[in-house]
């Protein structure tokens, strides 16, 4: 912990110090965002979402040709309330990094917070940001914003689970650094890497992050609720890009590994149950005259103290065709996630917690004009889950999906 208050605060003064000794064009200012809006029937009942992330950064360029710069994010989400999640959107039996800041139970909040450098040595990122195994994340295609079988913001049924994206870290305060882009001169392809540090992942003061809470067992095997503490989160992620000619036409190959690595905070009364925090995951995508086919797989111990690698394992795979990006343009989808997350109990064959999903989605989209979308999709979900967390489940799920990127 000490070592890291140094570490931010040797970047601060740095930053303070090329901003005194160089005189630095004019502060731009840039908002982006985005937003959808869901409608649709699911299991014969009529429901809704609602999602926006706005985005306001701001930059100047010193006379050394250094980049500096804050961004501030906010979103609502009413997909994400303060809850408990198990093998699922965090793979873990705890949780991990917190959404963001905002009062409890409030569906708008400030995501992230965070400063940047970028030049000839690379980016450093400091703040309350996404980690760099989510930012180079590759999973399977989509042409939906929130309508997905992973990585899900809208989920009407209520019981997807498929999640390949490393991002165990949430927007908790770390600092990230990536070196130039094809710093190898390009000679294998487009190759970029990048490492995340967070000292700790319970950081933002009592019932200020939501959701806080992990589960833990109890000597009777009850199951109890304890706000999660990991220390020392550490990821390290690349992205490889390479443009491969076959005939007239361009292969666009992508693939993105990551690792996520978290101590448990012993300080912590913690049940023993749980252990040090693992994560792997790949992802691969081809792209080709329109069409791009690709998934991923993700692995973890889920934080369980006698687990390796397997306590919860998912994967995706999909295919979309976009006949283009412009008004009167249209794209197709068809997408298919599985995941498993191994049963937690006193008695093996009467275990209070696991969940193993499936998800399959088939979807169209128009876009009515730059940045703006219109679609519908038909989804099925099957969960399987302890009688007394509900037993077998499954829903049918048809929605419309309107978004705007801007």
């Amino acid at each position: 912990m000490r070592l890291t208050r140094k570490i931010f605060l040797g970047l601060g003064a740095a930053v303070a110090a090329a901003s005194a000794a160089h005189a630095a064009d004019p502060v731009k200012l840039q908002v982006s965002g985005e937003a959808t809006a869901v409608a649709g029937v699911s299991d014969g009942k009529a429901k809704g979402d609602a999602d926006a992330d706005v985005k306001l950064k701001g930059s100047t360029v010193l006379e050394n040709g250094v980049e500096i710069g804050a961004v501030v994010e906010g979103r609502l989400d009413g997909q994400q309330p303060d809850r408990l999640y198990a093998g699922g959107r965090y793979s873990s039996l705890l949780i991990g990094g917190p959404r963001g800041i905002a009062p409890l139970g409030s569906d708008a909040f400030l995501e992230g917070a965070y400063a940047y450098s970028r030049g000839s040595f690379g980016e450093i990122i400091v703040g309350r940001a996404p980690g760099i195994a989510r930012q180079l994340a590759v999973t399977s295609p989509t042409i939906f914003r929130s309508i997905n079988v992973n990585d899900w913001r809208t989920d009407l049924s209520g019981l997807n689970d498929v999640h390949t994206v490393n991002d165990f870290s949430g927007y908790s305060t770390k600092i990230t650094y990536m070196p130039p882009a094809n710093f190898l001169g390009g000679v294998v392809g487009g190759l970029q890497l990048g490492v995340s540090y967070s000292p700790a992942l319970a950081d933002c003061g009592d019932r200020l992050c939501a959701p806080d809470k992990g589960f833990v067992l109890a000597p009777d095997g009850t199951l109890l609720t304890d706000t999660a503490h990991w220390q020392d989160v550490l990821e390290g992620a690349l992205y490889y890009q390479k443009g491969v000619r076959i005939g007239g036409d361009r292969l666009l190959v992508g693939l993105g590994a990551s690792v996520v690595t978290a101590q448990k905070d012993s300080s912590q009364a913690l049940s023993p149950i749980f252990g040090d925090y693992k994560a792997y995951s790949v992802g691969l995508n081809l792209g080709f005259r329109g069409i791009t086919i690709g998934g991923s797989l993700k692995t973890t111990n889920a934080g369980l103290a006698n687990l390796d690698k397997e306590g919860y394992l998912a994967f995706d795979a999909g295919v979309t065709f976009r006949t283009g990006e412009e008004k009167g343009d249209w794209g197709f989808m068809l997408g298919y996630g599985q995941s498993e997350a191994d049963p937690v109990g006193i008695n093996p064959a009467d275990p209070i917690l696991f969940r193993n999903t499936q998800t399959a989605q088939a979807g169209v989209t128009y876009f009515i004009g730059r940045g703006i979308t219109i679609g519908a999709a038909a989804q099925f979900v099957e969960s399987k889950k302890p009688a007394a967390a509900g037993g077998q489940e499954e829903a049918a799920t048809a929605v419309i999906e309107s978004s705007i990127k801007f």
